[in-house]
């Protein structure tokens, strides 16, 4: 998480996608410190299953603070993988008084505090869909493949720890794994 200035607060750059309105848990889970010259963006580790017709996510995010409770906000963006794999882009983030907070709150020493993010996901917005057949004419018709894409599509996902500056915000990808049928 970057820090903010008074200054950089009309230009806090929010990440894309759409907010997720889920009950997100944030549970601290311990601390590593990298020593005095490592200055980093440090990566997501992240775990996507799943279940039912959605998706339960797991990321861990370290931060450098000495806070021991995180408020994060999540936003969703679908894109299209390298390679034309369905994706679903995750955004951890902070608002502009956590971000103050965490300022307030920095290491001395480059210890990192890492939190557990998890939260499900059933949002489909966004997601892309073909035309509606009662749009197309009779030729197209007989040459139409439907194609909506479900959250059963999904077989990416990435988490991003976002930074104030994007550039700076580091992804990681994971493969979508089966959960357990209901």
């Amino acid at each position: 998480m970057g820090i903010i200035t008074d200054s950089e607060k009309d230009g806090l750059t929010n990440p894309p996608g759409t907010l997720l309105e889920t009950t997100v848990v944030v549970s601290k889970i311990g601390s590593i410190n990298f020593g005095e010259t490592f200055k980093q963006p440090l990566p997501t580790l992240n775990q996507a299953v799943r279940v039912g017709e959605g998706l339960e996510i797991t990321a861990v995010v370290l931060v450098d603070t000495t806070l021991k409770s995180l408020n994060v906000k999540i936003n969703q963006l679908f894109v299209v993988g390298n390679y034309g794999e369905k994706q679903l882009q995750f955004f951890i983030y902070c608002d502009v008084d956590q971000l103050t907070l965490i300022k307030e709150h920095l290491t001395t020493d480059n210890t990192y505090q890492a939190f557990k993010v998890e939260f499900t996901t059933h949002v489909t917005t966004g997601f892309p869909e073909g035309p509606h057949v009662d749009e197309l004419t009779e030729a197209q018709k007989e040459l139409y493949i439907p194609c909506k894409t479900e959250m059963k599509d999904i077989e990416l996902v990435q988490t991003f720890l976002w930074n104030i500056d994007p550039k700076t915000s580091r992804g990681t990808v994971t493969t979508v794994l089966d959960g357990a049928p209901n």
